[in-house]
């Protein structure tokens, strides 16, 4: 029989787990009963109840299997770690707080069985305020024209791959980086389903500004080098009008001209202080993230896995 293993990172989501388990029940394993399910529920090192609750379902189910993290390692990882414990011939990667729904899962299953090795579940529009909505609107098309042109225009969190693919992605162990551009990065043709992005019910979302700045930041230094490109490039056509500036000021001082010499020399050597300090910032994040690489840290660390009636260490 066909194995799909479903993948969930949670991250203080004890408010969500008990519906997203029902919901699960209802709209995917009820509907694709000829499917054997495996449900891997990923602890990102929460601090409230969610482990306790993941507990409580996987009481009644046996499928379940649970990914404890030895501390916050973040959705990226969380979502690599679930990946690399699936055991189906097939992973989906959905959130834990329902804003994706499951219904779409016998879809994409579907969709894999015809000859589909990835399915994106893409957003037609979404639920929220209309500032978040331009926010993340703004990110896309930066990210599209500047990182990964085929990616989808709303973006996606929801996906179903098979488990090839899923290989290289656990592979490809970077530490700082997206699940999803480096899925639409392998190059393999998606099929597509377009949905509306639902509203948060339950709980609040561990989402931070903080984390949504080093996205951005991991997103275009670890995908593209236009940032350190375009620094080049400013700093050669700033070199060019200091050279320029530099024979007029010579020009001038062989003609005796009377040139204001304070006010203009602060000015040129405060742009300039603050353009080197912007590219030595744009530097050091390329830095930074080389020497994450060359310390050849594990990219998780997996504290246990939990099973219905036993644990284990993992290797």
């Amino acid at each position: 029989m066909t194995k799909i293993s479903i993948v969930i990172p949670c991250y203080f989501n004890e408010l969500n787990i008990p519906d997203t388990y029902k919901v699960l029940c209802r709209d995917v394993f009820e509907v694709r009963k000829d499917v054997d399910f495996q449900i891997v529920f990923v602890d990102d090192g929460s601090r409230d109840n969610t482990l306790l609750e993941l507990r409580k379902v996987q009481n009644t189910d046996s499928r379940i299997k649970i990914v404890k993290m030895s501390r916050n390692f973040g959705e990226f990882r969380a979502i690599v770690a679930g990946m690399s414990q699936a055991d189906g011939d097939a992973i989906a990667v959905m959130s834990a707080d329902l804003q994706d729904p499951p219904a779409l899962i016998p879809e994409m299953i579907t969709s894999w069985q015809s000859g589909n090795q990835v399915t994106l579940a893409v957003r037609k529009k979404r639920e929220e305020s209309a500032l978040k909505n331009w926010f993340a609107d703004t990110y896309y098309k930066i990210v599209r024209h500047w990182v990964e042109p085929n990616y989808p225009k709303r973006g996606f969190d929801f996906f179903l791959i098979d488990k090839a693919v899923a290989h290289k992605l656990v592979a490809m162990q970077e530490k700082n980086s997206s699940i999803y551009i480096q899925l639409i990065w392998l190059g393999y043709t998606p099929k597509t389903i377009e949905y509306t992005r639902r509203k948060r019910e339950e709980g609040k979302s561990q989402w931070s500004f903080r984390k949504k700045f080093d996205l951005f930041l991991d997103t275009f230094v670890v995908f593209s080098h236009k940032p350190i490109r375009a620094i080049s490039v400013m700093g050669t056509i700033i070199s060019v009008i200091g050279f320029i500036m530099a024979i007029v000021f010579v020009i001038e001082w062989c003609q005796e001209s009377v040139f204001p010499g304070w006010t203009s020399l602060m000015v040129v050597t405060l742009l300039l202080s603050g353009f080197q300090m912007i590219m030595l910032g744009v530097i050091g994040e390329y830095v930074w993230r080389n020497l994450e690489e060359t310390r050849k840290r594990p990219l998780y660390i997996i504290e246990k896995i939990i099973f219905q009636d036993h644990e284990e260490q993992p290797e």
